[in-house]
């Protein structure tokens, strides 16, 4: 039986305070398929993200009913130079599965706890 990925979606913040935070392990960063003749990066399309980025990840801390769970971001590309592959993140949500925010967290397992508990999306 194959897992379910929980695909996120992203939008800019536009004003919007994060409603709940979850904490990442990132798996995979790809640049985003363009589609075919690259159509699907035209910036005249509304869900254009520019330099847009798939991000794999596991849910590790935040929202219980995520945590263990596989979860599909794409993301601009100035939000994944941020990430790295295997190390953790924090991601903003709102209305459970919408991004605004991610940052890089520290990897030191130490700090960690402390900093996702206290991280707020800037």
């Amino acid at each position: 039986m194959s897992e379910q990925v929980i695909e996120v979606k992203w939008e800019w913040p536009a004003g919007r305070q994060m409603e709940t935070k979850i904490l990442i392990n990132v798996k995979k960063i790809s640049k985003a398929s363009t589609g075919f003749l690259g159509i699907g990066a035209s910036p005249s399309l509304a869900d254009a993200i520019p330099e847009a980025t798939d991000v794999i990840a596991t849910v590790i801390a935040g929202q219980e009913n995520l945590i263990g769970k596989t979860i599909s971001m794409r993301v601009p590309g100035v939000e994944a130079d941020k990430l790295k592959v295997g190390g953790p993140a924090a991601v903003a949500l709102v209305e459970n599965n919408i991004s605004i925010c991610v940052s890089a967290a520290p990897t030191d397992k130490s700090e960690l706890d402390n900093w996702f508990n206290k991280w707020n999306c800037n």
